[in-house]
């Protein structure tokens, strides 16, 4: 019996997910969440499920969540229900592992064969997600770029470049302003670079960050929503 957390922010989504699962024999949603503490407790009573994980269930804190959590109970399993490509590339950049990816737009028999892979130990990466990834140009360059960073360093170095404050990363990653300009600095001399905006400049070139509102999915507006 495959044990399920539903942790998306949407209820009609969550219901709509839960129904589904509970139509299959070997499927047992243990907690349906909406938030931090939610997805905590049920990760305490149930550590060995596959969390079907909203990317943006926290808001932008959604993967430094997801990081001590997976510290914490290393057995749980992940898949990612990404808003926008933006959040697929976030996730795997920062994370060291994530068993499956799936877009908000996907339909009921893509989430069901994501479910199936995850419950017989197999990765799953939605066709969207890798025609998406395959059609990177500057693949390469991106990943010569995050053998030069650490996990934290790249996740600062994405945050930068999306434009954000340095006291807005601090509170996101839970560290001081201090630290952040530390990891900055860091970035800079690891890349040979002047400042933010050539960091930014660098980390689109190399995909680091999607620009596309082409691929955005409005998670809130329920009716866009495949999986129902």
């Amino acid at each position: 019996m495959t044990e399920f957390i539903v942790a998306v922010p949407s209820e009609l989504v969550s219901q709509g997910m839960l129904t589904i699962l509970a139509q299959q024999p070997h499927y047992k949603v243990a907690a349906v969440v909406f938030n931090q503490q939610q997805l905590r407790d049920a990760a305490q009573a149930s550590p060995y499920a596959t969390v079907i994980l909203g990317s943006q269930l926290c808001g932008d804190g959604t993967i430094e969540i997801w990081r001590r959590l997976q510290r914490r109970f290393a057995d749980l399993q992940v898949l990612l229900w990404a808003t926008r490509f933006q959040d697929v590339l976030d996730f795997q950049c920062n994370l060291e592992r994530v068993e499956g990816y799936l877009l908000a737009a996907s339909q009921r028999a893509e989430f069901l064969s994501a479910c199936q892979s995850l419950s017989r130990g197999r990765m799953y990466v939605a066709a969207s997600v890798a025609e998406y990834l395959a059609r990177n140009p500057a693949r390469q360059q991106q990943m010569d770029l995050l053998a030069k960073l650490s996990k934290r360093e790249v996740q600062v170095a994405q945050m930068i470049a999306q434009g954000r404050r340095v006291a807005v990363i601090a509170s996101l990653l839970n560290i001081s302003t201090k630290t952040v300009n530390t990891f900055r600095y860091r970035i800079f001399d690891k890349l040979g670079l002047s400042g933010d905006v050539a960091l930014t400049h660098l980390a689109i070139q190399t995909g680091l960050i999607d620009l596309s509102a082409e691929a955005t999915v409005v998670e809130h507006d329920d009716t866009s929503e495949g999986v129902l």
